[in-house]
């Protein structure tokens, strides 16, 4: 694991949100383990993740790989791929552990959500751990627009999270990629600190790759 300096606040952050209970249990030595992030962005959460796990993939679109190849102090044990395309640019069955904070809810439909979850399925190693934070569909847009509703999923003016995923559609994407769901965490029902939903608009999957 590194030991280079990185922010305790951003250390805490990753820990309370990405380690959980759960994925402790999964992934039990995660120094010995390859974590990837999609959506990697200037890269605050690679930092974290370095001293957590063996070996850190962070992947996005090439300008935001140039940016966080111009963030000082990167950890040695962090590698930073540019992606163009669909496929992401890893081999499969190489990871241990994908996660993802907002990664999945810009894209333009559903169609390349599930895309997207697959695509994390394959880089995956059998028994691998994902963990993807989304946003989250309330109970208000069922009174606002209840087809919306019922298709699961639902896109708003929200600059930061413009697609919002209801719970049964991420059942379906993770079922399709043959990804066994262990927890899908609620306000109600947290696998991590209760505060992070207080007044958010987020929930997250933790699901295995069937082996």
């Amino acid at each position: 694991m590194n030991q280079n300096a990185v922010g305790k606040n951003d250390l805490w952050d990753f820990s309370l949100r990405f380690v959980t209970p759960m994925v402790r249990r999964l992934l039990p030595e995660p120094g010995d383990a390859v974590a990837l992030e999609l959506g990697c962005g200037e890269g605050r959460r690679l930092g974290a993740a370095a001293h957590l796990f063996g070996r850190v993939i962070g992947v996005d679109s090439p300008e935001m790989i140039d940016l966080a190849l111009s963030r000082p102090g990167r950890a040695q044990n962090i590698e930073l791929v540019a992606r163009e395309g669909l496929r992401l640019p890893v081999e499969s069955s190489s990871v241990d552990f994908v996660f993802t904070f907002d990664g999945l809810t810009h894209f333009e439909s559903r169609d390349r959500f599930n895309a997207e979850v697959l695509e994390a399925a394959r880089v995956l190693k059998p028994g691998g751990t994902v963990m993807f934070w989304y946003g989250r569909i309330t109970r208000l847009p069922f009174v606002i627009n209840p087809v919306t509703w019922l298709r699961g999923i639902s896109y708003s003016r929200d600059a930061a999270i413009p697609l919002k995923v209801q719970q049964s559609a991420m059942r379906w994407a993770l079922r399709k990629a043959r990804l066994r769901h262990r927890a899908l965490s609620t306000p109600l029902h947290p696998d991590t600190s209760w505060r992070l939903f207080r007044g958010g608009d987020h929930s997250y999957a933790t699901a295995v790759k069937q082996r």
